[in-house]
């Protein structure tokens, strides 16, 4: 009996497809993929199971390759995959976690599919692997056919050559590859070493001095982008899949990445594999084809693990660009949200015992870095979270080095006894990864006082605010001692400059944190003790001191304006409305540092770290209307009232009303909108 030929049922009719029987609807029977799942872009999930048939059958088929649909489609939809993902430790790109086609990314427990996935694996357990041919079907045969060149759409085509004409010795060259021996710190820089490595070789230019053939190299990277991305324990065959030979268009968007150093905090200050042309650097420009390369991987591909860290790295660029309260900053956020929840690594399942790995420790630092930057956004602007730790499960990546994750199994192995119970390592050394660890803790503290702050009918007693209080404490008394800042690190020269700044992170997120839950305590009825000073002044102080010391963290200067008007702006506010409502005389109660004269002196000097913000800067116009707040209270403070009436009077020539910051929490200068009595 032929393979193709169409199986009747006992009771006479033609055999549906699954999929047509799922959905009740009539199926034509063809083999081996029926023309409604054709349409539908489900070939891949046409499949018919052995039931009550009459003929038997002799042999396993092998389903003819998978048909992808045209990709000449606008940029804004993605093509439905068409092919499943091999795996070596049950988690596979399309569905990372749960139930689900390699088309419909993550399915959870709610979804329409779970109840007949669940019916088809008890179907195979009865009836053996062989009633799906899938179920054997090796990896390799699963590859998408290749597409020519002339085939794809003319967007397509011609992203592909934008992009690729702008690297190294092509016509519109911005870049070049730096040739230094560079250490090769961690995953990150090896693959972006051994991107560019193979970019060098396959630019060359022929002997004969002919450039090389852009299309051909375009009409490449597009089938390699097709390609299934599978989990790995090897690093270095993880890390095949997207470089060398395998080059996607992910690996060239690390390459604008890893020019704008967008990698993590830490690792962002290192010396990197690429640099621009002398006069032709642009951010701007970085912008453009982190996207291109986005859109074309998009193109061709659902998701992949180095895809959303192109979309994270997008959204700290954009950030960069345009203010972190942007629209265009909000959008690219979500948009990296929205395939990390496709992608199922949201609910990444916490394996016992846990061998980690370098693919396994990658998707566990992309969703801490995603889920902190959710809740800084969050306090800053006052939107609703798009990230939920409800729903976030994901355990927390292990406080490893980069390195140690490329290294071979011993070297990792050994690493990983060496941490503690907690998964700290006990070296006492701030890693990339312990700040992205330290702070997805913090920022699922602060995501519960967000609900609070945030929530529309939300009903708190002063009690639950308090016990919120106390485990934030405890949440931070329970770091490793290298993670608590000293105000001496900053003097000590001893102490490397990155380590002094990842406390000084750790430390901000914690005061802003006890700050917000100091003004729910005042907003719900708390008596005023004094402490909303005490966090205020301290949060100023030590924002002030990147200020005051730039020249040691010149490297951060990227990030100056957003501390301020995270953590500085909201603490200046509430030290101005001391100075125009005295709590106090001389000295404060609980800190000798708090006087009338410290508050003025702090105050100025945010004057001066505000006014040296460009008007031009991502966050230039909200650095500019709080600097002409702070002035005015200053002056009215040493020189006194205009007219002698309240404090707002002073405050009111020549200034926009209303203004509104719109930072909710946040906006701590309330008082201009309301009557001071």
């Amino acid at each position: 009996m032929s393979d193709n030929e169409p199986l009747r049922r006992l009771n006479g009719r033609l055999q549906a497809c699954d999929q047509c029987r799922a959905r009740k609807v009539a199926c034509d029977h063809a083999r081996p993929v029926c023309n409604r799942c054709l349409k539908r872009n489900q070939a891949s999930e046409c499949t018919y199971t052995v039931g009550e048939v009459i003929q038997p059958r002799r042999r396993v088929r092998r389903p003819r390759p998978v048909v992808r649909p045209s990709i000449s489609m606008s940029l804004n939809t993605s093509p439905t995959q068409s092919h499943s993902n091999g795996h070596t430790n049950g988690h596979t790109n399309g569905h990372t976690n749960g139930h689900g086609s390699p088309n419909s990314g993550y399915m959870g427990f709610t979804s329409h599919t779970n109840v007949f996935e669940a019916t088809k694996r008890s179907l195979s357990r009865l009836q053996g692997p062989e009633a799906d041919p899938r179920l054997s079907l090796p990896a390799d045969d699963r590859m998408t056919p290749r597409r020519s060149f002339n085939q794809l759409s003319p967007i397509v085509r011609h992203m592909s050559i934008y992009v690729l004409e702008a690297l190294p010795g092509q016509c519109n060259e911005q870049i070049v590859f730096n040739d230094e021996d560079i250490p090769d710190w961690g995953s990150t820089q090896a693959a972006l070493a051994r991107i560019t490595r193979y970019l060098q070789d396959l630019l060359k230019k022929n002997a004969d001095g002919v450039g090389p053939n852009l299309e051909s190299i375009a009409e490449m990277i597009c089938h390699n982008t097709a390609q299934p991305f599978t989990e790995m324990d090897d690093p270095h065959k993880w890390m095949d899949q997207f470089c060398g030979s395998n080059l996607r268009w992910e690996s060239i968007g690390l390459i604008w990445g890893g020019l704008e150093r967008l990698a993590d905090t830490m690792n962002s200050f290192r010396p990197c594999h690429v640099e621009w042309i002398p006069g032709k650097g642009s951010k701007e420009l970085s912008r453009t084809y982190i996207n291109y390369c986005i859109d074309l991987s998009k193109q061709f591909c659902d998701g992949s693990p180095v895809l959303l860290d192109l979309h994270r790295r997008r959204t700290i660029l954009v950030s960069c660009l345009d203010g972190d309260a942007a629209g265009s900053c909000w959008y690219a956020h979500g948009a990296a949200v929205s395939m990390l929840t496709f992608m199922g690594l949201h609910a990444l399942e916490k394996e016992v015992p846990y061998t980690p790995t370098l693919s396994s420790e990658y998707n566990r630092r992309l969703v801490a870095q995603i889920f902190n930057n959710d809740k800084f956004c969050v306090a800053f602007s006052g939107r609703p979270p798009l990230l939920s730790r409800r729903y976030c499960t994901t355990p927390l990546p292990l406080d490893l080095r980069d390195e140690d994750l490329v290294a071979d199994q011993s070297t990792l192995q050994k690493a990983v006894q060496e941490l503690d119970d907690r998964g700290w390592n006990t070296k006492g050394e701030i890693y990339p990864v312990t700040l992205i660890r330290a702070r997805r803790m913090l920022a699922a503290a602060l995501e519960e006082v967000m609900e609070i702050a945030l929530g529309c009918q939300v009903c708190v007693t002063l009690d639950e605010l308090r016990n919120m209080q106390g485990r934030q404490l405890e949440l931070v008394a329970a770091f490793p001692p290298y993670l608590r800042y000293d105000p001496q690190d900053v003097l000590d020269p001893d102490i490397d400059t990155k380590s002094v700044y990842a406390r000084i992170l750790i430390r901000l997120t914690h005061l802003q944190t006890m700050f917000f839950l100091e003004r729910l305590l005042l907003l719900n009825g708390s008596l005023e003790e004094g402490n909303l000073l005490l966090f205020s002044f301290e949060m100023l102080t030590l924002t002030l001191t990147m200020w005051t010391h730039k020249d040691r963290f010149a490297a951060m200067r990227r990030n100056f304006e957003w501390l301020l008007m995270a953590h500085a702006a909201p603490a200046g506010g509430i030290l101005c409305l001391e100075l125009l409502n005295p709590t106090f005389t001389g000295k404060h109660p609980k800190d000798a540092r708090i006087s009338r004269s410290s508050i003025i002196q702090n105050l100025s000097l945010l004057v001066g770290f505000l006014d040296w913000v460009r008007p031009s800067a991502p966050n230039g116009d909200l650095c500019m209307d709080c600097k002409v707040i702070i002035q005015r209270v200053l002056d009215h403070t040493l020189d006194g009232s205009v007219d002698g009436n309240s404090p707002r009077a002073a405050l009111a020539y020549d200034f926009p009303q209303p203004l509104d910051f719109n930072f909710d929490l946040l906006d701590t200068f309330d008082w201009l909108h309301t009557e001071v009595s």
